[in-house]
């Protein structure tokens, strides 16, 4: 099945548009804070945490903390905590690997390259599709906007470009190809039975929404 095709069946009845943009080393900048709890994270392990999710040169674009949040003028993407199973596929494999090792109240800074964070950037996920097939794929009359963010159940896709006929989507995240700085707090841990697979993402899929 082509991606086109693809990107249409999981857009038909279900589309929500909106603007805006949305493995590891142990690579810490030094602003590890140790916490006092003995009771540490393994694979299997459910696990919550605050984050803050930022580019190479401190720009924030995501977090749960809500300091963080109203000093970055309560930027669009403030999110819940996350909370997933340590060494499963919901969550990208820096993380998984970060937090092995860490305990309740445990601050620590992750620098994630793309293979470890979102993965490289695709081309082969940017494909064309004229205006008529989205309509119809979206049962509306509108035509959206550059920017705009379709999303799906793999997660967002960006309409990238807009022309008088076509519009170009990209089923790349927004931080494919780029390195990216995690700040994490383990806010609670429920330790689980078993080790999981090697955490990577399926492909198409980003961190999750909650």
């Amino acid at each position: 099945m082509s991606l086109k095709k693809l990107v249409l069946i999981l857009i038909i009845g279900s589309v929500v548009l909106f603007s805006g943009c949305a493995g590891m080393n142990d690579n810490t900048d030094g602003n590890d804070t140790t916490g006092t709890g003995e009771n540490v994270v393994e694979n299997g392990d459910i696990v919550t945490l605050d984050y803050t999710l930022m580019y190479e040169n401190g720009t924030v674009v995501e977090t749960s903390v809500e300091e963080v949040a109203e000093e970055n003028d309560n930027i669009e993407q403030s999110r819940e905590p996350l909370e997933f199973e340590v060494g499963s596929q919901q969550m990208i494999a820096g993380i998984n690997e970060g937090v092995l090792g860490m305990s309740e109240d445990e601050q620590k800074t992750l620098t994630l390259p793309p293979e470890e964070a979102f993965g490289p950037y695709r081309e082969d996920l940017v494909q064309s599709m004229t205006i008529e097939e989205y309509q119809n794929a979206t049962n509306s009359n509108t035509t959206p906007e550059q920017g705009e963010q379709i999303m799906t159940q793999m997660g967002p896709i960006t309409v990238s470009d807009v022309n008088e006929t076509h519009i170009t989507i990209d089923a790349n995240s927004p931080f494919a190809g780029k390195t990216v700085v995690f700040d994490i707090t383990i806010s609670s841990i429920e330790k689980g039975g078993g080790t999981q697979n090697n955490g990577e993402m399926p492909e198409g899929e980003e961190l999750p929404e909650q």
